[in-house]
């Protein structure tokens, strides 16, 4: 499969204000193309000195980009006492060589950043993302799946978790997304069949490089218009950069989408702890047998040691025998061992996810009426759509 082009048919609903002030056409011209092409930003242009206005009443930008040009605008006495008026928004400033005097009152402006001017457009983007502080629109909300064995089901449910939220709208498509931590077999990719051709060498080796362009670059789309980070590279963990790529990775993610959803293998790694403390909402995926319940006792007790209650946390029994006799466990046994109020079933149905896996699409696709897909949409329903967005 070829590289995914960047997408920005259907733009994202976290759009942040920047407002760029210059008198220079073509650096207004290029900037506003280049953030604009991101699908993040809603650019509004002035000229360099309406800056000394302050901000508009009825808006206030997250960041502000300043092209001082040769430094004049430094001169006016009033620029200090404008800066004032835009309080703690981020402040951009770009220039050519400044006289020590200007420089000084660029320190008194609070200015965030300094970029010199003629200006590589990749370095103004790195520091746009750098100093966005995210105030505006909503913080992302984390939602991690989780397995208490092998093959208890969490990759299936991860990805049917984050085409759930993709298909209320085409702006909420555009703003969930997947990430597959499995390196070792990128499932998240192999269950849909689709692959990422990128070589990621030349990038975990300076994960600095990972920015918001080639975010877009790297990404596998898919046709809901949910976007999907999924990796093959069994020696990632064990590679002296991979925990700053990984990092990274997530941290561009958060910033980009509202909705990401997290298919977190149960191995220890150096950024397991880390997800697990920002996730807002938890899965574990155990299947009814003793070895499964054992472990997912122990990721439950351990997620809690971590969080104490500041998590939501969805224990589901995957794989579950609707008979008489089938279960060795009854549901308020289950509700003995972990001690937890929220204790989720999903019918056995070997079939159906054979078939979906064979055809590389989704349970709810092969046949939407089927028992495990009743299940499972009840279930995001009631953890995923009254949770505090």
């Amino acid at each position: 499969m070829a590289m995914n082009a960047i997408d920005t048919r259907v733009l994202p609903t976290k759009r942040k204000q920047v407002a760029l002030f210059s008198g220079d056409a073509n650096f207004k011209r290029d900037v506003t193309t280049r953030l604009d092409a991101l699908a993040i930003y809603d650019v509004k242009v002035s000229d360099a000195a309406e800056f000394l206005k302050g901000p508009p009443v009825d808006s206030r930008p997250g960041i502000i980009i300043l092209d001082l040009a040769n430094g004049e605008l430094l001169g006016n006495p009033a620029i200090v006492e404008a800066r004032a008026a835009w309080t703690s928004v981020p402040l951009i400033a770009i220039s050519d060589e400044l006289t020590s005097e200007q420089t000084r009152v660029l320190v008194r402006m609070n200015a965030s950043d300094w970029l010199h001017k003629p200006l590589d457009a990749k370095e103004l983007l790195n520091a746009v993302t750098f100093h966005d502080t995210g105030s505006q629109g909503t913080k992302s909300r984390i939602v991690t799946f989780i397995a208490a064995s092998g093959g208890a089901g969490a990759t299936t449910l991860a990805i049917s978790a984050a085409e759930y939220l993709a298909s209320k709208s085409a702006e909420r498509a555009a703003s969930t997304c997947l990430v597959d931590l499995d390196f070792q077999s990128a499932n998240c990719g192999a269950y849909l069949n689709q692959f990422n051709q990128f070589d990621l060498s030349g990038i975990i080796g300076q994960p600095d490089r990972l920015d918001v362009e080639l975010m877009d670059v790297i990404k596998l789309s898919r046709p809901s218009g949910l976007t999907l980070y999924s990796f093959e590279r069994p020696q990632l963990p064990f590679e002296p950069r991979g925990s700053d790529f990984v990092f990274r990775l997530l941290d561009l993610v958060a910033y980009r989408f509202d909705d990401i959803v997290i298919d977190l293998p149960n191995i220890e790694t150096p950024w397991h702890d880390s997800v697990l403390r920002t996730s807002d909402e938890i899965f574990i995926v155990f299947e009814l047998n003793v070895a499964s319940l054992r472990q997912g006792k122990r990721l439950y007790k351990k997620i809690r040691e971590l969080r104490g209650n500041k998590v939501s946390i969805t224990l589901v029994a995957n794989k579950h025998k609707r008979k008489w006799f089938g279960n060795h466990f009854s549901r308020s046994e289950l509700e003995k061992i972990f001690k937890a109020p929220h204790i989720k079933s999903l019918a056995l149905d070997n079939a159906l996810l054979a078939d979906a896996l064979n055809r590389a699409i989704l349970p709810s696709e092969v046949d939407g009426r089927a028992r495990f897909n009743k299940d499972l949409k009840r279930m995001f329903k009631e953890r995923l759509d009254n949770a505090q967005r």
